[in-house]
Parts: C-alpha cells; sequence; structure tokens
C-alpha cells in the first residue's frame, strides 16, 4: 500500500501542482491544493482501482474540485494575496510557451486546455472529468484558440 502511494505521488506531483497552479495562479494554494487532494487519495486509495490510467483520472478530478473549492471559499473571496515572485521550473522553450499563453486564459478555458492539449484527452473524456457537456467543452476550446489568435495577432502588431 505505502509504494503504491509513493509510486503514483512521484508518478503524478508534478501534473497535479501544474494543473493547480494554472487554475490559481498561486505558489502556495497550488501547495496547499495537492497536499489535500493526495491525502484524500492516501484515504481512499483501497477503493480506487489501482490502475495509473484511473487514478490519473482520479487525481485530475480531485484536483479540479479543489480548485473550484479554494475559490469558492468565503476566505478567499474577501482575500487576495498577489505572488509574483513565483515562476515553475519549465522544461523546454516550448512548455514555458504554452504556459505562458494559457495564463492569458480565463480559468473556465485553461482547465479544458489543459486537459485537451498537456494530457491528450479527448472532448468527450473531458467532458467526464468535468461533468460538463462535451458541446461545451468544444465550445469552450474553440473559444479559448480565439482568444490566444487574438492575443498573439496583437503581440505581432505591437512588434
Amino acid at each position: 500500500m505505502q509504494d503504491w502511494f509513493e509510486y503514483i505521488f512521484s508518478k503524478y506531483i508534478d501534473d497535479m501542482y501544474r494543473l493547480a497552479y494554472s487554475y490559481t495562479h498561486n505558489k502556495y494554494d497550488s501547495e496547499d491544493i495537492i497536499q489535500r487532494v493526495f491525502l484524500k487519495y492516501f484515504n481512499k486509495q483501497n477503493t480506487i482501482n489501482k490502475n495509473d490510467i484511473v487514478v490519473k483520472k482520479w487525481l485530475i478530478v480531485a484536483t479540479i474540485n479543489e480548485c473550484k473549492d479554494l475559490f469558492k471559499s468565503n476566505w478567499k473571496k474577501k482575500v487576495n494575496f498577489l505572488d509574483n515572485d513565483f515562476d515553475i521550473a519549465k522544461e523546454d522553450k516550448l512548455e514555458n510557451y504554452f504556459n505562458n499563453y494559457m495564463n492569458k486564459l480565463p480559468k473556465k478555458y485553461r482547465i479544458i486546455f489543459h486537459l485537451y492539449y498537456y494530457y491528450g484527452y479527448t472532448t468527450k473524456e473531458i467532458s467526464t472529468i468535468t461533468k460538463i457537456k462535451e458541446s461545451t467543452v468544444r465550445q469552450r476550446l474553440a473559444r479559448g484558440r480565439k482568444i490566444l489568435k487574438l492575443e498573439r495577432d496583437y503581440e505581432n502588431e505591437k512588434i
């Protein structure tokens, strides 16, 4: 049991952290969310199928739900700290480019883009994970692409 948890933790900690950070834009909130998600997983790991794909989906859903819960909390609604000194370690320029544009998207598009482009889930799988209609997922992908295209066109005009 302990070995399985350590394996899952080491395998998915970075991915779940990136997902939480893409939603919160805050190092400390993301760390708290990841801590709560893995604590929940540790307590429920006996009831969850020990299959990497099932566990990964469970962790993604739990991370998204924790992010949503954070923003629903009264404390978060009243307090807004800025964390400007944080930068995720980038593995390459493509990831840096991707994250730079992801941060320009509204939250509701960011999660969809992260699941679609970073994890490679289909729109149907994203629909199941996020519990929104598949047509809404496709719509958010299209609108997000349009937002990013407008942003890119605007930056090109400035140069």
